[in-house]
């Protein structure tokens, strides 16, 4: 009888641990699928920025800002609230993105690569997830207002379409 309570408790220590183990690999993946999306998110915004002409690749590239949300103006008022300002400095954010710019064959674009990177630590050099995007890009100083103009590629389109007198269009 006591080893018949033996070999259960045995196996049920075991298949305990197995469990355990699935667990906490599984709870690993997605904290990898997590990082690894976000590193997507970040190059991806960091590439939208530069198309949209928000920034410059020297502006966009460094460490990631932590991300603080807002304060909610319909929730209830709470006195002891501190209204968005916090006098404690942010906890250093393990991101960093990189921008590399390479001239192209082709006229007024530019090949970016943005590179989204998570570090191990503050301290580390070690990165532990990252993600590279490549894009030809076409860069306008920053704050530069041309929309509605005709740069050099649209007005070349222009006069490659073929007109509507010469049965083209519609």
């Amino acid at each position: 009888m006591l080893l018949e309570i033996m070999v259960a408790l045995t196996i049920f220590v075991f298949t305990a641990l197995a469990v355990l183990g699935a667990v906490s690999q599984g709870i690993s993946s997605a904290e990898q699928t997590r990082d690894r999306t976000k590193a997507v998110d970040l190059a991806r915004s960091t590439m939208a920025k530069l198309e949209a002409g928000l920034g410059t690749p020297q502006s966009l590239a460094g460490p990631v800002r932590p991300w603080e949300p807002e304060p909610d103006p319909d929730a209830p008022f709470d006195e002891n609230a501190d209204f968005g300002f916090s006098e404690a400095v942010p906890s250093p954010s393990l991101w960093e993105v990189e921008v590399d710019t390479v001239p192209s064959e082709f006229v007024g674009l530019t090949h970016v690569i943005v590179t989204a990177a998570k570090r191990a630590s503050a301290e580390s050099d070690r990165v532990v997830v990252s993600f590279v995007l490549h894009q030809l890009v076409r860069l306008a100083p920053e704050g530069e207002d041309t929309i509605g103009d005709l740069d050099d590629i649209a007005a070349e389109a222009i006069r490659g379409a073929p007109s509507e007198s010469m049965g083209g269009g519609r």
